[in-house]
């Protein structure tokens, strides 16, 4: 039984853990724009905003949806272990 519970809640915290990852990248999306556009060799740049704000904006809507899509399984995940159980 508790073998089970456990395997229907793993993709619950693959989910969960992308969210989380995706977050951080897009707190963290000025800098890695920054470090990303930056030619080899290069003493003096220049970052769009654009730019800025793709490595801002995308991460952080991807980190909700994976946090959505985790909900989604879990609830579905437990809906399921509850039903097996009763």
């Amino acid at each position: 039984m508790k073998n089970s519970f456990l395997d229907s809640f793993k993709l619950f915290a693959v989910f969960f853990c992308l969210g989380v990852l995706a977050l951080i990248v897009g707190v963290n999306g000025e800098s890695i724009a920054i470090i990303v556009s930056r030619p080899s060799g290069a003493g003096f740049w220049t970052t769009s905003e654009s730019m800025m704000n793709g490595f801002t904006y995308i991460p952080m809507f991807l980190g909700v949806f994976f946090f959505i899509l985790a909900i989604v399984v879990f609830t579905t995940s437990f809906i399921k272990v509850k039903k097996t159980t009763i």
